[in-house]
């Protein structure tokens, strides 16, 4: 069921789980285009309150941005200060990687950018901040480009991997593991996974698929179990999961297959291990129970196709889908009134 809908044509992120009130940030997508066919790029932030019956979103802030965005994340990056509410990163084109302090866009007092940086070649499509130091950025580019940046000191970035490792391609998603802090993984559009060890600064495993059909559109880790991971394909002829198992990495542990057009993105839930999101070309957004196999909740997204769904980190039972016709949109896998009360009882936390 809908609960919230925006008209951007924006990427999205949500606030991180111990923020509250709750928002969602929208930056101007790189990839799409309005009526106005304007290139200017925008920032924002919304509150979102589910106790409003209303389909609006509260506008909270708002500010011009240099780029527009391919990726955004939110960390609770600084939050231990009393008045932070952490700190967002966009990916822009032209290598462009920016840093904002949400408390100074939600104020409009301060200066928001706390930094921008211009290393990478080509897009920045990837990012992901480590969910044990939040201080610590993955960011992936073109050329097989992998940075590590410390937050605390963003100057000189570290470099994963090498460039001698051919042939170079773009990263399509990275992931901290959930467990195991020094571990990320790349996706790539060859259809392999790159599992990195940061203490060696080198890939310590690959799996890929050997149909050659494979094409990397997004990768997630397992919540709880440290060797789990899943990629899904956005190639029409092979628009599947696979749950793969590094314990047992010369094939697929498992292929889910309920798609009938490419996949563009995954969202595992946090608070449900075996609850998968995915958002494909056949214009459905799928809610699978790994466990079973079963699909638990479809909904179809009128001929358009969504290229990012997200689980709320606060709330579990909601996520967000972003599509390429203009839309944001806010949906709860439950009913409105258990939302409600839901969301009461989240309060008092």
């Amino acid at each position: 069921m809908k609960l919230k809908e925006l008209e951007r044509p924006a990427v999205q992120a949500w606030s991180p789980a111990s923020q509250y009130p709750l928002y969602l940030a929208t930056g101007t997508s790189a990839q799409q285009l309005d009526s106005s066919f304007s290139t200017n790029g925008t920032l924002e932030i919304f509150e979102v309150d589910f106790r409003d019956p209303s389909l609006d979103l509260k506008h909270r802030g708002v500010l011009s941005a240099l780029s527009r965005f391919h990726k955004l994340v939110w960390g609770s990056f600084g939050s231990g200060l009393l008045e932070s509410s952490g700190v967002i990163v966009g990916g822009g084109d032209n290598g462009m990687l920016i840093l904002y302090n949400v408390t100074h866009i939600l104020s409009s007092g301060k200066e928001p950018v706390i930094a921008q940086k211009q290393k990478h070649t080509g897009a920045v499509r990837a990012l992901d901040l480590n969910p044990f130091q939040g201080n610590l950025l993955a960011s992936g580019a073109s050329d097989s480009e992998i940075f590590i940046w410390d937050l605390n000191n963003s100057n000189v970035p570290m470099t994963l991997g090498s460039k001698s490792q051919q042939p170079p391609e773009d990263i399509k998603a990275l992931s901290w593991n959930r467990q195991a802090q020094h571990i990320l993984s790349s996706a790539h559009p060859s259809g392999k996974a790159v599992v990195w060890d940061l203490r060696k600064n080198e890939p310590i495993i690959k799996v890929s698929d050997h149909s050659n059909r494979m094409h990397c559109s997004g990768l997630a880790w397992h919540p709880d179990i440290a060797t789990q991971l899943v990629l899904c394909s956005e190639d029409d002829r092979l628009p599947v999961i696979q749950l793969w198992d590094l314990r047992f990495a010369s094939s697929p542990l498992k292929v889910l297959e309920s798609h009938s057009r490419g996949i563009l993105s995954v969202s595992w839930s946090q608070a449900d291990a075996e609850l998968l999101l995915t958002s494909a070309k056949d214009s459905q957004i799928l809610c699978r129970n790994l466990g079973s196999s079963e699909v638990v909740y479809k909904l179809p997204t009128q001929s358009s196709w969504c290229f990012d769904v997200q689980w709320c980190p606060r709330d579990p039972s909601v996520f967000s889908a972003a599509s390429f016709n203009g839309w944001i949109s806010l949906y709860s896998v439950m009913g409105r009134s258990w939302e409600v009360q839901h969301m009461r009882q989240a309060d008092k936390v």
